[in-house]
């Protein structure tokens, strides 16, 4: 049984802290206990009150909810009589699950608001048995006035973290609670048990696919002693030498990186970026299961380099000056585009809008660009200009075998346009100009609009989107700095720039893009540009992973109290009515970073 003369002086120790934010003597407290009491001071947390803080709802069909399910059942066969109360809560300190056969100790467990539903986060309810373990995932034992809040006082907690068998991440928390009278040094081995039940059941309720790449990462790590990520979408393991990594590379940027450095499905050795600038040197190799790709190993090699450069272009057979990109897609485009370029057959290209269908042409005809030769008639203006007109300026065009014409927007001409561009293209024959047209959509064509594409068609390439050739962003970025800097000093885009520009959808392709460093450079010419600089509209956007309608809602009320408490992240606590740390832990979830230094 517990010492009770304890009980008095780690009250007046409290006490004491309360008043006067310092320490008057820590020598009472174990180690743990006093960090935690620490946390509690920092994020205000009342030892004479609980917040109120339920969560909307509890998910019956999460894993860690069904893994939990059978094991609180079988062990409170076990626990029957012992007057204990066993609690599991997920990873956010909601209790999920609660069983006790003790009438009082039930009591009083609905007075400490350790029930079904309720947070035991550590910023509402103090130092506790499951927020305390979130804080700090390891297993503690807290007893009777070591709690930070009087409503939990009259408990000895056992906590025990519940880690993914896989990825061991915290899932969860496993806590023992009993009467502080009652308190037994069975209590740790029992919850270490019960813990490890839950674990054994996530990794039977695991999929095919996290289990195949769990074998494939422990093969691999037999033969090798260097640092090993084994990854897909959902999940990432590692050996604790690749630890660093993580710390420098986010979760979905690995995979994106793994994922392109794969796709043709073959082990390849490239270059990670880091945040600090750095890069390594790691071989990416794709993990299948059938014909399928599951995830990938990253084995990452020892040295570190600094990136004094930009990125590295792989060079296409036949690289188009001014249609920049380093992609598979970028080097299929160009290859395709020389190739038709040289044939001298008339060439439609593709895509959508914004792609750069005309900075293709363009680009693949500089020598009559610069001598004028290159002329290019936007259909759209058909209509401003009239039928006659515009077609008079086209035909007079193809006159001049040296002329390359151009037909920009070929979707917009109307019926009787196209079916004059038509008449004129076969009465010009073989010997008149090159020609080439750029088409954003094809679908919904009148039958005359279909008979001028099929003249143009004869070579078609398509453009594909910046969202399927992600990898030429940091040569697009250059190019377009470029463009825009004139002769002032070049701005360089950093890593961490690159990567959450990534993220996003980009609908609008190239155009959107060029918009977007326009908007940059007017702020920041002749400088680095980080994440940080970007506007914060992108960054919004740019989150780590895909939000929830409700997420969404939720990350933009933080943002936006941030922005009215010009960053200083506690007064934008303040104004949400949640602690701190309760704001860091929302923000690092829906993959928000904000500079520290600013707050």
């Amino acid at each position: 049984m517990p010492r009770d003369e304890a009980t008095p002086a780690l009250l007046q120790l409290r006490d004491a802290l309360l008043e006067t934010g310092s320490w008057p003597d820590q020598a009472q407290l174990r180690p743990e206990i006093a960090l935690s009491w620490r946390r509690c001071l920092f994020n205000g947390v009342r030892p004479d009150k609980l917040a109120d803080k339920q969560a909307p709802k509890v998910n019956p069909d999460g894993p860690l909810f069904r893994a939990a399910a059978g094991v609180v059942v079988k062990r409170s066969e076990q626990l029957s009589g012992t007057s204990t109360g066993l609690i599991v809560a997920d990873r956010a300190g909601v209790v999920i699950h609660r069983w006790t056969d003790d009438s009082r100790l039930a009591t009083q467990l609905d007075a400490s608001r350790s029930e079904w539903g309720w947070s035991l986060d550590e910023g509402v309810a103090g130092t506790n048995g499951v927020g305390t373990v979130l804080e700090d995932p390891r297993p503690i034992i807290i007893r009777g006035a070591e709690h930070f809040t009087d409503a939990f006082r009259a408990f000895t907690c056992v906590g025990v973290p519940i880690r993914h068998p896989i990825t061991r991440q915290v899932q969860g928390v496993l806590n023992l609670t009993c009467r502080y009278e009652d308190t037994n040094n069975l209590m740790l081995p029992m919850a270490l048990e019960v813990a490890h039940d839950i674990e054994r059941r996530l990794y039977l309720g695991s999929s095919r696919k996290q289990r195949l790449l769990l074998e494939q990462f422990l093969s691999t790590e037999k033969r090798n002693d260097r640092p090993l990520i084994a990854l897909n979408d959902q999940l990432v393991i590692t050996n604790p030498a690749a630890a660093r990594v993580l710390d420098e590379v986010d979760q979905e940027t690995l995979w994106e990186h793994a994922a392109h450095a794969i796709g043709n499905r073959q082990s390849r050795i490239t270059e990670l970026p880091l945040r600090s600038g750095a890069t390594l040197t790691v071989r990416c190799t794709p993990v299948e299961d059938g014909t399928s790709v599951i995830g990938a190993i990253i084995d990452v090699q020892p040295q570190v380099t600094p990136q004094r450069r930009s990125p590295r272009r792989v060079a296409s057979a036949y690289s188009i000056e001014g249609f920049v990109g380093q992609s598979a897609a970028w080097r299929e485009t160009c290859d395709q585009a020389w190739r038709f370029r040289e044939s001298g057959l008339p060439m439609l290209v593709t895509g959508e809008p914004g792609v750069g269908k005309l900075t293709l042409v363009n680009a693949l005809f500089p020598e009559h660009r610069g001598e004028g030769r290159l002329v290019v008639l936007d259909a759209a203006l058909q209509p401003v200009e009239g039928i006659v007109n515009w077609v008079t300026t086209f035909r007079e065009a193809v006159r001049h075998p040296d002329n390359v014409v151009v037909i920009r927007h070929l979707e917009a001409l109307d019926d009787t346009a196209a079916q004059a561009v038509c008449s004129v293209i076969d009465t010009a024959g073989p010997v008149g100009a090159r020609l080439a047209a750029t088409l954003s959509k094809r679908e919904g064509a009148s039958p005359a609009s279909s008979s001028l594409q099929d003249r143009f068609s004869v070579a078609t390439i398509t453009v594909p989107p910046l969202r399927d050739r992600l990898d030429d962003l940091p040569d697009l970025l250059a190019e377009l700095t470029r463009k825009h800097s004139g002769e002032a000093a070049l701005s360089r885009w950093r890593t961490d720039a690159v990567q959450t520009l990534s993220r996003l959808d980009w609908p609008a392709n190239v155009r959107e893009l060029d918009n977007l460093v326009r908007r940059v450079l007017s702020s920041r010419r002749g400088s680095d540009i980080s994440a940080e600089d970007l506007p914060e509209d992108v960054r919004r956007q740019a989150t780590r992973r895909r939000l929830s309608h409700l997420e969404r809602i939720e990350c933009e009320a933080i943002l936006t109290a941030v922005q009215r408490a010009r960053g200083n992240k506690s007064e934008a606590a303040a104004l949400l009515g949640i602690s701190r740390a309760t704001l860091y832990r929302k923000l690092r979830s829906f993959g928000v970073e904000l500079r520290s230094s600013t707050f």
